[in-house]
């Protein structure tokens, strides 16, 4: 009997986490901020959407890409907007012309589209993403970062509003000079500082202090450098940083440039 009550706390268990995991989503704002979190509900007020446990309510007219399910967005899917409809792409390849009217229920969430006048019920299982409005800037969702990317060393994390995908492999060419300490012979390249020294408490303790680190979404951070060609170990937004305990008293910039290629 015990057994049996273990085993079936167990699936309930897995089967809340699976389902909840289906309303997580990336959250492009016309803005360009990009926010990953869980999507609550669409009232008069705008989207409610469970950042790390908080709410956090966005006007309508602020959001431009919801996310459920990833895929690069090409300059072609962004013109479809221009009809000032909302176009919502279904994880079967479907893609759905209307207008987004209602968010609701538990999980997975209730979809509702009012497409050739009348209401379309889907769940949030069904939907890759929607898209809502252009951003002001779309060049992140459509490829690389065109002409770099500032990744400041007083930043613990620079977004670079580029959603990878797992197994797509990345070029990251990095160059600059940053200081790591108010002692101007600090000197760091993308490499890590010239001195060759160690941080423990940082991000990546057997990497060089200052070395150009990354992670993508809440992943584990991994070492870049100056130059780097890999596959992305996960899904989600690529952040670059710094590989420092204290970015506080830094100075200076990286430049970098992303380059992807298609899934192998």
């Amino acid at each position: 009997m015990w057994k049996r009550t273990v085993v079936a706390a167990a699936l309930a268990v897995a089967a809340f986490t699976t389902a909840s995991a289906q309303d997580n989503a990336t959250f492009t704002l016309r803005s360009g901020e990009r926010i990953t979190g869980r999507l609550v509900d669409l009232a008069g007020s705008g989207f409610t959407i469970q950042v790390n446990g908080q709410n956090r309510t966005i006007p309508t007219r602020d959001m431009a890409l919801i996310e459920f399910a990833g895929g690069n967005m090409s300059q072609a899917d962004w013109d479809r907007l221009n009809t000032g409809q909302h176009v919502i792409w279904l994880r079967n390849g479907d893609t759905i012309t209307g207008q987004l009217y209602d968010v609701s229920g538990t999980t997975p969430k209730r979809i509702t589209i009012k497409t050739d006048g009348a209401e379309r019920q889907l769940t949030s299982s069904e939907i890759s993403r929607i898209a809502l409005a252009r951003p002001t800037s779309t060049e992140a969702t459509t490829g690389s970062s065109g002409d770099g990317i500032t990744v400041s060393s007083k930043a613990r994390w620079t977004p670079t509003g580029m959603t990878v995908q797992r197994g797509e492999t990345l070029v990251i060419r990095a160059d600059g000079e940053i200081r790591i300490s108010p002692d101007p012979n600090d000197r760091a390249t993308p490499n890590g500082i010239v001195a060759e020294r160690y941080d423990p408490q940082a991000p990546l303790p057997r990497t060089l202090t200052g070395a150009l680190i990354g992670r993508i979404g809440n992943g584990q951070p991994f070492g870049i450098g100056m130059n780097a060609t890999f596959q992305a170990p996960g899904t989600g937004q690529l952040f670059l940083g710094i590989n420092d305990s204290n970015v506080s008293d830094n100075d200076g910039a990286f430049q970098v440039t992303v380059q992807r290629s298609a899934r192998r």
